[in-house]
């Protein structure tokens, strides 16, 4: 059995933000580390100093209709 992980990249720089493993989103930043599941929006500043772009992504809880993938907010 695999575990899937995907990358969480910046719409703005492609810079990394974070990953999704098996449904949870995990931040890892020098010695930050924080590990999110369920279902949940997250706002995310990219912390490259020239981009600095705000990331909005919703997750919904595993097992539900939707894919899983993270999508952009409706604005």
């Amino acid at each position: 059995m695999s575990i899937e992980t995907r990358e969480v990249r910046c719409t703005g720089c492609g810079s990394l933000l974070a990953k999704l493993v098996d449904g949870a989103l995990t931040l890892h930043r020098n010695d930050f580390q924080a590990s999110f599941d369920g279902t949940f929006r997250a706002s995310i500043v990219c912390y490259r100093a020239k981009c600095r772009r705000l990331n909005v992504l919703r997750l919904p809880a595993a097992g539900g209709a939707d894919d899983g993938s993270p999508r952009p907010l409706p604005r």
